[in-house]
């Protein structure tokens, strides 16, 4: 199991000392990795009328807002350090705040990315449109955490799909356990491993050979999931076989086992993909109460190339640093 050598966390723009800072503070003083401090920002007024202004004054503005920034987060970051744990920070100048996040992510390459819900939500939706957003597209494990969340998981749900090779390959069900086992390792965090069978609603299947193909198909699955457990040499007692509509369940079986913390897995997919496919995740942060580490498939970064330009991404959170 590869170590944490780098863990991000991504600031309240308030700068609070919030649960997501809690928990990257205790995992970095567990693992020995360095602790990166960003804080992704800007001025409004700066942005809109700063178009007006020749490129000199707009620089000189934002910088001076960054720097003032700055200074407010390298004091957190001294306390931080004073705790034993090495620390890195800066403030970038982000008006498309999830694409600086994307393209931090991709410089300094970190093992995990912790950042705290935002809670405020419109009615109607379940998650504010940044998190909606990095859980798709961050190319890193993504840990997102309520704002009373404890500084440390004491039971995860690791959550496979063996039966759908498609959605969920085998490297990306071996690459949640091995999320879900790396956090646990440095949490002392109890681990379970959790599959959801085929589900069809009643009254689905309209005869007796429709239901025979699916207590077939339902069978495969059970030996499916059973043979990946052993592979992983996951003890008997903490697999577990559920059915039901996929988030109802991890969120019925989280709530009996007192699970703090999800991990679930997550390919690459196009915007129309991502809209048909639905919102299992953000159904289990927004209704379970609580926190997802959301894992890349370990091709994620190379799928997401192909329909955003990163480098431009990058090169707009270097503008106005260096």
């Amino acid at each position: 199991m590869n170590a944490i050598a780098a863990i991000m966390v991504v600031m309240d723009p308030a700068l609070r000392r919030n649960a997501a800072l809690r928990r990257g503070i205790e995992l970095a003083r567990r693992s020995g990795a360095v602790l990166h401090l960003y804080l992704f920002d800007h001025d409004p007024m700066i942005q809109i009328y700063g178009e007006d202004l020749e490129e000199g004054v707009r620089r000189a503005a934002i910088t001076h807002f960054l720097d003032q920034r700055l200074q407010r987060l390298n004091a957190i970051a001294a306390e931080v350090a004073s705790g034993g744990v090495r620390v890195e920070c800066d403030v970038v100048w982000a008006p498309a705040t999830h694409q600086a996040i994307v393209a931090r992510a991709i410089d300094i390459r970190p093992e995990l990315v912790i950042k705290n819900v935002d809670e405020s939500a419109p009615h109607g939706l379940l998650l504010r449109p940044i998190d909606w957003k990095l859980l798709r597209l961050v190319p890193a494990d993504l840990m997102l955490v309520h704002g009373d969340s404890g500084a440390l998981p004491r039971r995860i749900v690791a959550a496979v799909d063996t039966c759908d090779s498609a959605t969920h390959p085998a490297p990306l069900n071996e690459a949640v356990v091995r999320g879900a086992l790396r956090i646990g390792r440095y949490a002392e965090a109890e681990l379970h491993l959790a599959h959801v069978a085929p589900y069809i609603p009643a009254g689905g299947l309209v005869d007796s050979r429709m239901q025979l193909s699916y207590e077939t198909m339902v069978e495969r699955d059970v030996a499916a999931f059973r043979r990946f457990a052993q592979g992983l040499q996951v003890p008997g007692d903490r697999c577990h076989m559920l059915s039901g509509e996929t988030a109802t369940s991890l969120k019925d079986f989280s709530g009996r086992i007192g699970a703090d913390l999800l991990a679930i897995g997550s390919v690459y997919r196009s915007a129309w993909d991502r809209f048909m496919l639905g919102t299992t995740a953000e159904q289990l942060l927004a209704e379970s109460g609580r926190d997802i580490l959301m894992v890349k498939e370990p091709e994620f970064e190379s799928a997401l190339r192909h329909h955003v330009d990163l480098d431009a991404w990058r090169q707009a959170t270097l503008r106005y640093r260096g």
